[in-house]
């Protein structure tokens, strides 16, 4: 999450709204893992939409069974689990 442009974050209260704050910017989008996960309610589906409705670069959000790799500039998603990207 460290390394995207920005990084939300609910500080473990799924009834608080995310606070966005700036990544490192080594990759030109932003990420949530724990799509959907039962002890992640703040990382469920309903809240991630709202989120990604705040963003304007591409997001991911990403399930425990997911991954992001990027080389040379290609962004790929490898998944045996599900994902939604936004503003990809």
């Amino acid at each position: 999450m460290a390394v995207g442009s920005v990084i939300g974050e609910t500080f473990n209260d799924p009834e608080q709204p995310f606070v966005i704050q700036s990544g490192i910017g080594l990759v030109e989008f932003a990420l949530l893992p724990h799509l959907d996960h039962i002890d992640h309610p703040e990382s469920s589906l309903e809240k991630v939409e709202k989120l990604a409705a705040s963003l304007t670069v591409p997001f991911y959000a990403i399930d425990d069974e997911t991954a992001i790799s990027v080389h040379n500039g290609d962004t790929r998603v490898v998944s045996e689990g599900h994902w939604k990207g936004f503003n990809i």
